[in-house]
């Protein structure tokens, strides 16, 4: 057993180790969470000695495919940050700092969007 998800929604689900790099002493053994796909440093300092290329990259993923009955649903819920009581506004600073990059991906995917529409326009 190599623990279970600190994520409060995943309920305790148990966790796969996974190794960050196929090539030996790289990086120590993780933990994969199948439920939020998070990966997290082991509790346990016996664990988290481990070479991650003993499991590569692949275990978890593999596991689950071969064992599909074992796949757990995803979290039905989702945490809300709030501040006594009032949902935070999107555009706040905690947002910012948390989903630039999300944010950023978003638009540059519309840019390409209305590029090609643009090019196909003028093609005509």
């Amino acid at each position: 057993s190599f623990g279970r998800c600190p994520h409060v929604f995943c309920q305790g689900q148990p966790v796969l180790p996974v190794g960050l790099s196929d090539l030996p002493r790289n990086y120590t053994v993780n933990v994969f969470c199948p439920r939020c796909h998070g990966l997290f440093f082991p509790k346990s300092t016996r664990q988290a000695n481990i070479d991650g290329a003993y499991f590569g990259t692949t275990f978890p993923h593999l596991y689950l495919m071969t064992h599909p009955d074992m796949i757990p649903v995803k979290p039905t819920q989702e945490y809300t940050p709030r501040v006594y009581g009032f949902k935070i506004n999107s555009a706040s600073l905690f947002y910012r700092n948390n989903e630039d990059a999300s944010l950023q991906r978003r638009i540059e995917g519309r840019e390409r969007s209305s590029g090609s529409r643009r090019k196909n326009r003028s093609g005509r």
